[in-house]
């Protein structure tokens, strides 16, 4: 009876513990994928920069305009949007916008470019220079809005996926909770930032260059030498539950995190019937 008791609670928790996931899942996809992102836009057109920003304001983004390449590289280094919106398109930025892609801050940033649209030729070279759409010009209030929804929702920032695995780790961007083996621990905003970073890239090492980038913000920039301190602290708030071997430091290459095997839980063994009661 006890075995059959056990089996049942862990069967539910299961549930229970899935029904968490969708439902964080549920709530990214229902969240206005404008609301509070962090959009960059290059421009040297003054009206056409401040007519853009209007709008991406009323949408409730946060907008950022600059008007010249090393601004927004810097930006992008700093404040980590999650759009660059380049406007208008010159064939003259193909190369920078290649060399940004191909950093680790710009891989995963979606580039929206808007330029004339009587020569196509302009669309195909801003394509192949890393741009994920292209949008002629003029663009209409609904498409210029529904063009940045999609690449946003598309490319669902990390900032808005939930990290982990549910047996071990769990980092949940909504509710900005940290569980490590079913316990919940309390984090700062940057320590709470990197262990979501590491969380939703297991395995993979990264510098101490890169981390101070991905924890620096547009107001205060991170040392590359007050990284190891940062480390260490959330070493220890995650000794606390047993788990600061997990981050582990690469001595030459950096820091990553390695999450141990996903433990199952054990089926209760149920002995054969012996004189018609269970032993």
């Amino acid at each position: 009876m006890l075995y059959t008791l056990i089996g049942g609670i862990a069967h539910h928790a299961a549930h229970l513990v899935e029904a968490f996931w969708l439902t964080a899942a549920a709530r990214w996809e229902e969240t206005d994928p404008l609301e509070r992102s962090r959009i960059l836009l290059l421009s040297e057109q003054g009206d056409a920069d401040l007519s853009m920003v209007s709008r991406l304001k009323r949408s409730g983004a946060l907008p950022r305009s600059v008007s010249d390449i090393d601004a927004a590289a810097l930006l992008v280094q700093r404040w980590h949007p999650q759009l660059l919106i380049i406007s208008p398109w010159s064939n003259t930025l193909g190369s920078w916008c290649k060399g940004l892609c191909s950093r680790a801050e710009g891989m995963n940033l979606p580039i929206l470019a808007i330029g004339p649209g009587e020569d196509e030729s302009m669309a195909m070279m801003a394509l192949d220079a890393g741009a994920d759409a292209y949008l002629a010009q003029p663009v209409s209030d609904t498409l210029f809005l529904a063009q940045i929804g999609a690449l946003l929702k598309r490319n669902g920032h990390w900032e808005q996926v939930v990290a982990g695995q549910v047996e071990i780790l769990q980092v949940n961007p909504f509710t900005h909770r940290v569980w490590v083996r079913g316990r919940e621990i309390h984090l700062s905003r940057r320590l709470f930032r990197l262990l979501h970073y590491l969380a939703l890239h297991p395995d993979q090492t990264f510098s101490a260059q890169y981390i101070a980038s991905l924890l620096s913000d547009g107001s205060k920039f991170i040392q590359e030498n007050s990284v190891a301190a940062q480390i260490h602290r959330l070493r220890k708030a995650l000794e606390a539950q047993r788990a600061g071997e997990w981050l582990e430091t690469v001595h030459g290459f950096g820091y990553r995190l390695t999450l141990p095997p996903t433990e199952k839980p054990i089926e209760p063994a149920i002995r054969p019937l012996q004189d018609g009661y269970l032993s």
